[in-house]
């Protein structure tokens, strides 16, 4: 079982892409895809042409993503919420929105990832956790 973990970061989007083996994960690939531009019409094909590209590369069967606030003082920003519609209508499987509260539960890490992809892990592991 394949799970997909992303942190929308400003334009950013990281992800790691785990599999389930036993009781544990073992990382399939990890990386960021950008979205250069929130309002070009070429940049928003692009970044949903890396997202498709990713979903049929890994095959996934939950897409976990850190929820974000829609509202409020910490609120997301125009350039996640698109990354969120784009991932929403492209996700070809079961999306999973995890809290924060949930993803400090989670005690994953992996030394061989950067700093900034460790909150996607911990997403996608969180995801795994539920499904047991």
């Amino acid at each position: 079982m394949n799970i997909i973990g992303i942190e929308l970061e400003s334009n950013r989007m990281n992800y790691v892409v785990i599999r389930k083996v036993d009781n544990s994960f073992e990382i399939i690939s990890s990386n960021r895809i950008v979205l250069s531009n929130t309002r070009e019409r070429n940049a928003l094909i692009a970044f949903q042409d890396a997202v498709k590209s990713l979903f049929n590369a890994s095959n996934p069967e939950v897409i976990a993503i850190k929820e974000k606030p829609e509202s409020g003082r910490l609120r997301a920003g125009a350039a996640s919420m698109k990354m969120e519609g784009i991932i929403l209508a492209n996700a070809p499987c079961k999306v999973d929105f995890v809290s924060g509260r949930r993803i400090n539960q989670s005690d994953a890490t992996a030394e061989e990832l950067y700093g900034y992809l460790q909150t996607a892990l911990k997403t996608a592991h969180s995801a795994m956790i539920k499904m047991d």
